[in-house]
């Protein structure tokens, strides 16, 4: 007769439960026992609306989210997986961050400086996954892509509705932090110079900066990608050629941001 064997975090589990009902059964009565055994069993039960096992599964949506992928059936080719779940899970990442930095446009607003740049800080996090994704997609070989992107129609990443959302509250960020030094009677300079005096607002300068580099990286991670799959003096799937890529590359959201980095070098250097 086989024996069965369990995985390792199979057994533990079953061993900790066993140890944890010797226990009750020493500590409670049976009609307690079995009062509690019913109670655990009924908090299992899901009781929010939806398909799935659980209410994590109900909550999350997951059978409809693990069904946005192609079957292993339909796949061009196996890496087709990866190339799906990455730029999917990249989406989602780009809509919460887009998210935040619109939470965070309605504080500045408001004055609360703190709590923007707690939220923008929470977008620059949410932004690092797709640009460590990107070295992902690198593991595909040109080969193998091309054989993916036979099935992409015109479909590109200057379509991402993520990114652009991004480049959409971008500029009306860096307007909400001008108002707000307008009425404060500063220029970026001074908020620089006095930053401990106005360090709510400097912190949100800061914040943004974080903000326009994670673009800057994301889009210069993005080229490489291009460069390293398809090549550098080619034409993409929308006709846009790849060089293009690089241009958009140079552009920044608040350019006197970083430029009044130079302003306190050349003042530190020549004096007061």
């Amino acid at each position: 007769m086989a024996q069965l064997v369990y995985p390792l975090s199979t057994w533990k589990e079953r061993r900790k439960r066993s140890r944890m009902v010797r226990f009750l059964e020493r500590t409670m009565s049976p009609k307690a026992l079995a009062h509690s055994m019913n109670k655990a069993e009924e908090m299992r039960k899901p009781i929010l609306p939806g398909q799935g096992a659980s209410d994590y599964e109900r909550y999350l949506r997951t059978d409809e989210l693990l069904a946005l992928q192609k079957p292993p059936a339909h796949l061009l080719h196996k890496d087709e997986m990866t190339f799906q779940v990455v730029h999917q899970a990249s989406e989602l990442l780009m809509k919460g961050s887009a998210f935040e930095l619109e939470r965070a446009l309605g504080l500045i607003t408001e004055g609360d400086f703190l709590n923007a740049a707690r939220l923008i800080r929470r977008a620059n996090m949410e932004l690092e996954y797709p640009i460590s994704m990107l070295h992902v997609l690198e593991t595909i070989t040109p080969y193998d892509y091309h054989i993916i992107r036979a099935g992409l129609g015109h479909g590109s990443g200057l379509d991402s509705p993520g990114f652009l959302a991004l480049l959409h509250i971008g500029p009306r960020l860096g307007q909400a932090f001008d108002d707000r030094l307008q009425k404060s009677r500063l220029t970026v300079h001074e908020l620089y110079r006095r930053h401990a005096e106005f360090f709510g607002l400097h912190d949100v300068a800061e914040r943004m900066l974080d903000f326009d580099e994670r673009m800057h990286l994301f889009r210069f991670h993005h080229l490489k990608l291009a460069q390293r799959i398809i090549g550098g003096g080619v034409v993409g799937t929308m006709g846009t050629p790849v060089e293009v890529l690089h241009q958009r590359m140079e552009h920044l959201f608040y350019k006197e941001l970083w430029d009044v980095r130079n302003h306190i070098t050349e003042k530190t250097i020549d004096g007061p």
